[in-house]
């Protein structure tokens, strides 16, 4: 599950090929219900299985520091409604200030990030979705200069997905929206005394939508040409509320707003990063992902599956 530090922690991949290393973050994961497709997202989790593979950054001003992180994942059904994750992140940190004369940039890789996803909602109708979703995240594992947790994470969630095509006709312009929740918890271990290790947290996630496809194909051709007609205007919001340490009652929050283009089989997004109160920061970051249908590039091969035979397109656009 991401945290609202908002990073794209690295997750190094190459196309069929994942070389993923660290941390308790979400992946990305699409789908289609009905007549509506919910792209990939990169903030908020979505409430989907699929077989796919993203890489996003993420780059941010902090006090101190710049911070650029890389965020690979890769997702593999193991059936129609459950899938499996693993992902990793590479962070690169550059002081700022009088620090940076004295200190040269610090990197390494984040803790690995293994999920498990059980859709267990798929209601065409009503163009909606839901996902149970829990990812480990083993303590130790990526590299201490770079502050990676010495505890071990375990983030449980829950997504639902909800286009509103099922609306009357009078309200045609408005069911090309679609939105997009997530609720979980983030439980840490302790394995040592630092203070982030032993802070457990709530994680909230929820996006809006604007599907120009749905608009074109299942409102009204308004004559948007190609490639413009595969747009989705949205904004992702994400954040975070620390339930236990020093820290209990701490609140992070950002508004993320940007555009995804999804085509039949790739995807791209740009996103800023707008902190929501001090605790989050004062400055704004962005975020660019590239994120591929695997499934739709090869489905014979990306696929199949050990008791279920090869499932064939998550979606067919």
């Amino acid at each position: 599950m991401r945290q609202p530090t908002g990073w794209l922690d690295i997750r190094p991949l190459v196309l069929g090929m994942a070389v993923v290393i660290a941390l308790p973050t979400a992946g990305w994961a699409h789908g289609v219900v009905g007549k509506r497709f919910f792209p990939a997202t990169v903030v908020v989790e979505d409430p989907f299985v699929a077989d796919e593979a993203g890489v996003v950054i993420g780059h941010r001003r902090e006090p101190e520091a710049l911070s650029t992180e890389f965020e690979a994942e890769i997702s593999k059904r193991l059936s129609r409604d459950v899938a499996i994750t693993l992902g990793g992140s590479y962070q690169i940190t550059r002081p700022r200030g009088e620090e940076e004369e004295s200190t040269g940039a610090t990197s390494g890789f984040q803790n690995p990030d293994f999920g498990l996803r059980y859709q267990f909602i798929r209601n065409a109708l009503h163009e909606m979705a839901a996902t149970a979703a829990v990812s480990v995240s083993p303590g130790g594992v990526g590299q201490r200069r770079i502050g990676r947790l010495s505890g071990t994470t375990v983030s449980p969630a829950i997504q639902i997905g909800k286009g509103f095509g099922d609306l009357p006709d009078w309200a045609d312009w408005l069911k090309p929206i679609a939105v997009t929740t997530s609720v979980g918890t983030d439980l840490r271990t302790n394995r040592n005394e630092r203070e982030e290790d032993a802070q457990h947290a709530f994680a909230w996630g929820a996006t809006v939508m604007y599907s120009i496809p749905y608009l074109q194909s299942f409102v009204k051709d308004v004559g948007i040409p190609w490639p413009l007609n595969r747009f989705f205007p949205i904004v992702e919001f994400n954040g975070e509320r620390v339930l236990t340490g020093p820290e209990r009652g701490t609140n992070a929050a950002f508004a993320n707003p940007g555009l995804i283009w999804a085509g039949r089989y790739l995807e791209f997004a740009a996103e800023a990063q707008i902190p929501l109160n001090d605790t989050s920061g004062r400055h704004t970051g962005f975020f660019v992902m590239m994120h591929f249908f695997i499934d739709d590039i090869a489905p014979n091969i990306f696929t199949r599956t050990p008791f279920h035979g090869v499932l064939g397109p998550t979606q067919a656009r």
